[in-house]
């Protein structure tokens, strides 16, 4: 992750919300591998978005420990990242960022809801 991807905030916050966003993708592609039905598929946009703005690879390896819901860990990091103290140039990126990540957590619950049906 390099700083124009992430401007402003602490260098821990912002390491926090790249391992939240890559636990969260990790789990949400052991969903996929374990439910190939193809509705995760509805989850993408989103999440590739969130890979964008963040600066991770989608579907790089992951060698952590996996989430029970990778909802909660967006959301978590949405938290982290409304906190960013962000010059006015940032603030656009910061607001994208934030929408996105909760996006993503909107998309993987409506997903995780309908299997539940």
């Amino acid at each position: 992750m390099n700083n124009t991807m992430m401007p402003g905030g602490e260098d821990r916050t912002r390491t926090e919300v790249v391992d939240l966003v890559s636990r969260a993708e990790a789990s949400v592609e052991a969903l996929e591998t374990r439910e190939p039905n193809g509705s995760w598929a509805m989850t993408a946009f989103s999440r590739y978005r969130v890979c964008e703005l963040v600066g991770v690879t989608p579907y790089a390896p992951y060698l952590g420990e996996l989430a029970d819901d990778p909802a909660a860990l967006f959301d978590e990091a949405a938290g982290l990242v409304d906190r960013f103290e962000v010059s006015i140039e940032g603030l656009s990126w910061r607001l994208a960022l934030a929408d996105a990540l909760r996006s993503a957590a909107k998309d993987i619950r409506m997903v995780a809801d309908a299997r539940d049906v």
